[in-house]
């Protein structure tokens, strides 16, 4: 309904504009629910909004527009008030119209059928050298929430995962799980205190002496020679020391362990995301970007070239510079160090070029909060490169704590000591954990409170809503509902009181807020809107009877839960979250 009278006022406004021959005046059409329905249903303030460019009193371009609207069985009346508001009056049979849209589309409520463009979404991300731990957790919920919002606006979306297999922190992993491998047959080698720490390490080696027996041993001469380096493991060039000499002593060996370590890491992220109901579709890993195919350049040289070739590139020092400064950055960045070795800069160029390459007509990012530094030379070398940054869009995913008897849970996955997104999932389920994690804006931080996410009451908003639907199954159970009852005999007129109608008015509000949470990129006011109806039913439930002799009224109210009880599923289904049927 708010849409048709937005479409009609627009007609109106545009033959105003038009006869006043003004083209060029910035105006947005808005309507606001009243509160006080002594006012009407809904009001508009554009006769305030156009009247200085039209030259009219506010009030005066009020009464012209309001008797110009049409009126018909469903718009009532139309007024104006105060300054020049303009107030519309909707009939209560127009208001249950929702209810035969809902029951016409049922899960696909709500949904578009735009074509809205196909869209990526970049997520989660994390280093494949340790598991998901609870940090990851807000951003993975969050792109893949995002991920179903946008489908269900319109948009064909891609979900991808950046693989992170080429720096120096795959070599370190690479060489703590070798020496755990080591341990297996010698207890004199010592981890050392600048590896990967972790139990996951420990079986990953296991993994690989079941595969490959003694073939990464060493001999009694490289047993001397690791021993007195792990000896003095102080600061990091120590441990660069221990990778050299791995990648000396076993060759091909290094790159062997290097990808066993890496296929193990990567099929435990996947089994915790998809636990987590989060699954990508595309899988995307940096070292690909160094590639070099069929004498061809690798993507990294490429994005370099085409720098080059804009004259944005410059050499000093002996190390190759992007003037990242004069695209508002606040200095220049380092591509190629003087020593030949790409700087992660250089692989961000590269994967995003990669990303407009592909076609996206949106290119969505969910970065951490401490990642704000990225954006700017990002877009500079996008701009640099010909690109339209506004194609791309960085989400920033503020910091979200596990609290456990009032302290915060350390997340260093160089030592070993976090909370893994598996044991979260082992003492909240699944459901609560996403729901809890997407209930705020994302840019806001977040305290996860383990008791309340397990605590049935109206106090845990997600228990709330789910228990809303499994309290309409159960009112449905309790009558017999037929829902194959043929809905256009039911009187739905009959659905008159100030809840009902508030209800159905908030049904229809479903729609346009997919959309809206679509574009600004806000899957939180999912949750919100969720809990606002789940509020209004539950008051609605504790003031009415719905067993009730009169058949007309009791089947009208049965039709007006069958409502709310797809709308909760289709929103919690956006949410990846279950709707109970028994609570």
């Amino acid at each position: 309904m708010q849409q048709l009278i937005i479409d009609q006022l627009t007609l109106i406004v545009q033959s105003i504009l038009k006869e006043s021959d003004i083209s060029n005046s910035d105006y947005k059409i808005r309507l606001q629910e009243n509160k006080d329905k002594e006012h009407g249903d809904y009001a508009s303030n554009i006769a305030m909004i156009l009247a200085k460019d039209l030259s009219l009193n506010s009030k005066d371009l009020a009464d012209q527009i309001s008797n110009e609207f049409p009126l018909d069985n469903q718009i009532l009346k139309v007024e104006v008030a105060g300054p020049g508001f303009i107030n519309f009056f909707v009939s209560k049979e127009t208001h249950a119209q929702v209810l035969n849209a809902i029951d016409l589309k049922k899960e696909k409520y709500g949904h578009s059928k735009k074509k809205l463009g196909k869209v990526l979404i970049e997520y989660v991300s994390s280093n494949p050298t340790g598991p998901l731990h609870v940090g990851h957790g807000r951003g993975a919920v969050f792109g893949s929430v995002l991920a179903k919002l946008l489908r269900a606006a319109g948009h064909e979306v891609d979900e991808e995962y950046y693989v992170n297999d080429y720096g120096r922190q795959m070599s370190i992993l690479t060489v703590s799980v070798w020496l755990r491998y080591l341990q297996n047959s010698n207890k004199e080698i010592i981890m050392s205190d600048l590896g990967y720490q972790g139990d996951y390490i420990k079986l990953i080696a296991e993994g690989l002496v079941k595969e490959n027996k003694e073939k990464y041993l060493l001999s009694s001469e490289e047993h001397e020679s690791i021993m007195s380096l792990l000896k003095v493991q102080k600061d990091e060039s120590d441990i660069d020391s221990l990778i050299s000499f791995m990648q000396k002593t076993l060759a091909d060996g290094f790159l062997e362990i290097r990808s066993f370590a890496l296929d193990n890491m990567l099929n435990l992220i996947k089994e915790d995301l998809d636990k987590f109901g989060v699954n990508h579709n595309l899988w995307f890993f940096e070292s690909s970007l160094y590639r070099e195919d069929k004498g061809n350049k690798s993507k990294a040289n490429e994005a370099i070239s085409k720098l080059t070739s804009n004259n944005f590139v410059y050499e000093e020092d002996g190390a190759l510079w992007f003037k990242s400064s004069e695209f508002k950055d606040d200095k220049d960045r380092v591509l190629q160090r003087s020593n030949g070795e790409y700087t992660y800069f250089s692989s961000d160029v590269a994967y995003h070029l990669d990303k407009y390459n592909r076609a996206y007509d949106r290119i969505i990012n969910i970065w951490g909060s401490d990642h704000h530094g990225y954006l700017p030379r990002v877009r500079a070398a996008m701009e640099a490169s010909g690109k339209d940054t506004e194609k791309l869009e960085v989400v920033f995913i503020q910091f979200a704590n596990l609290i456990r008897n009032g302290e915060k849970i350390s997340m260093s996955t160089r030592s070993g000591e976090f909370i893994s997104l598996k044991e979260l999932l082992e003492e909240v389920t699944s459901d609560a954990a996403r729901f809890f994690y997407i209930n705020r804006k994302a840019d806001q931080h977040l305290e996860f409170d383990l008791e309340l996410a397990k605590e049935e009451s109206k106090d845990n908003p997600l228990y709330y809503i789910q228990y809303a639907h499994a309290r309409i199954c159960s009112v449905f159970n309790k009558v017999k509902y037929d829902f194959t009852t043929d809905h256009k005999e039911l009187n739905l007129s009959l659905l008159s009181t100030e809840k009902e109608i508030e209800i159905q008015k908030h049904l229809a509000n479903f729609p346009a807020l997919i959309e809206k949470s679509a574009k600004s990129n806000d899957p939180h006011l999912i949750c919100y809107y969720l809990k606002d109806l789940a509020s209004l039913f539950h008051s609605y439930y504790n003031s009415e009877k719905f067993i009730i002799e009169d058949i007309n009224l009791m089947n009208s109210r049965m039709f007006l839960l069958t409502g709310i009880k797809q709308v909760i599923f289709n929103g919690l289904e956006i949410l990846g979250v279950d709707s109970p049927e028994e609570m």
